[in-house]
C-alpha cells in the first residue's frame, strides 16, 4: 500500500529536528510507520485513512507541543508526488540537485512571473512550482520564499534528487 509524504517546512538551524525524536513523536500523535529521509523534515508514513489536511494539522501540532516550533506542513500522496515529478519540464536535467519542485498548500489564484533576465527557469502547475538553477541555488533570489510572497500560498522546496528517494520510500 502506496505511503503518505509529509514535508515539513523551515527544518534546519535554529528549528533543527532530530529526526529519531521527530519519528517518536509523530508514532506518539497516531501517525503510524514513520519514516524519515534526512534531517530535512521529510516524513513518509501510513496515512491511516486521514485526509492530508488532517495529517498536516496532526504533524504541525506534534512538531510544535514537543520542540516549539510552528513549522508548516504540504502533504501529497505518493501518487501525487510521482504526478508531480513526471510534470517536471526540468526532471532530466544533468543535476538533479539544481532542480527544484516547490510544494504549495493550494494553487495559487495569480499568474507566476519570473522576473527578466536572471538565468533560473520557474513553471508554475497546479499546486507546484518548477525551478531549474543552471547556475546553482544559493545565489538565487527564486527560493521557496519568494514563490510564496508572489503567489500568496506557503510552500517548501525539494530538489529532484529528494524526491526520487521520496518517491521509492513511498511506494
Amino acid at each position: 500500500m502506496p505511503k503518505t509524504v509529509a514535508l515539513i517546512r523551515g527544518v534546519g538551524g535554529p528549528t533543527a529536528l532530530k529526526m529519531p525524536e521527530l519519528r517518536e513523536v509523530l508514532a506518539s500523535a497516531g501517525l503510524g510507520d514513520v519514516v524519515t529521509l534526512q534531517v530535512a523534515g521529510n516524513v513518509v508514513l501510513d496515512d491511516g485513512g486521514r485526509s492530508p489536511d488532517e495529517i498536516a494539522e496532526t504533524i504541525r501540532d506534534a512538531v510544535r507541543t514537543a520542540f516549539g516550533h510552528d513549522l508548516p506542513v504540504i502533504v501529497r500522496s505518493h501518487s501525487e508526488l510521482r504526478e508531480a515529478h513526471a510534470r517536471n519540464p526540468f526532471a532530466d536535467a544533468a543535476e538533479g540537485r539544481w532542480v527544484q519542485t516547490v510544494f504549495l498548500d493550494a494553487a495559487p489564484t495569480v499568474a507566476l512571473e519570473v522576473p527578466a533576465g536572471i538565468p533560473e527557469d520557474a513553471v508554475l502547475d497546479g499546486r507546484e512550482v518548477f525551478v531549474r538553477y543552471p547556475e546553482g541555488i544559493g545565489g538565487s533570489k527564486l527560493q521557496a520564499g519568494w514563490f510564496e510572497k508572489r503567489l500568496g500560498v506557503t510552500g517548501t522546496a525539494r530538489n529532484a534528487n529528494t524526491i526520487a528517494k521520496l518517491i521509492a520510500l513511498s511506494a
